[in-house]
C-alpha cells in the first residue's frame, strides 16, 4: 500500500513537471465578482398582480444572499408572505463562463421552479427565464434597479405565456440591512 502511494506521488510529480507547472484551482473572475452587489440581508414589500400563477395582493418578506464557498455562486434564501400564504425558497446566481452569461436557478415551497439568464447594464439587472408551477409554464422577466449606493432595489416583474407580450406580475422595493 505504501509502495503504491509513493508510485502515485511520483506519477503526479512527473505529470506536473511535464506540463511545466503545478495544476491550479480556478479563481472567480470579474463577472463572478459582479454578483457581489446582491450579497446581504434584504427586506422587500410589493404587490402581486392577479394572473395565471395566483391571486393578487400585498407581499412582504426577507432575503439572505451570501457567497457560496469559492465565491463563484451566490446563494439566496428567501421567505415571505403573500396572497397565497407563506413561501420560502432557494435561488443560485452565477456566471457561466462557457456561455458568457449570468444565470439563475430557483425552487420554492409552492412547487415552483425556474431558470434563466441575467443581463446587466449600469445599475439595472434584467432576469429572463422560464418558470413552472402546478403544470403551468410561463416566461418571466424581472428588472432590478439598484438605487444610489446599492442599498435599495426597485423591482418589476412580468409574465408571458409566449415570451412576446408581458403582463405585470409583481412590483415592489427591497432594502438592504446595514
Amino acid at each position: 500500500m505504501k509502495r503504491m502511494a509513493v508510485q502515485v506521488a511520483v506519477l503526479l510529480a512527473c505529470a506536473a513537471s511535464l506540463s511545466g507547472q503545478a495544476p491550479t484551482a480556478p479563481k472567480p473572475g470579474p463577472e463572478h465578482e459582479r454578483l457581489g452587489v446582491f450579497v446581504g440581508n434584504w427586506t422587500f414589500v410589493g404587490e402581486m398582480k392577479p394572473g395565471p400563477m395566483g391571486p393578487g395582493g400585498k407581499m412582504t418578506g426577507s432575503d439572505r444572499l451570501q457567497w457560496m464557498p469559492g465565491n463563484f455562486f451566490v446563494e439566496r434564501r428567501f421567505e415571505g408572505k403573500g396572497p397565497m400564504g407563506q413561501i420560502s425558497g432557494l435561488e443560485i446566481l452565477g456566471y457561466d463562463a462557457a456561455k458568457k452569461a449570468h444565470t439563475f436557478t430557483f425552487v420554492d415551497s409552492m412547487g415552483s421552479m425556474g431558470a434563466g439568464t441575467m443581463t446587466v447594464s449600469g445599475n439595472t439587472w434584467t432576469f429572463n427565464g422560464t418558470t413552472s408551477m402546478g403544470g403551468k409554464s410561463m416566461q418571466e422577466r424581472c428588472t432590478l434597479e439598484f438605487g444610489a449606493g446599492g442599498g435599495t432595489l426597485k423591482i418589476a416583474c412580468g409574465s408571458s405565456p409566449d415570451g412576446k407580450s408581458f403582463t405585470p406580475m409583481f412590483e415592489g422595493t427591497a432594502t438592504k440591512s446595514k
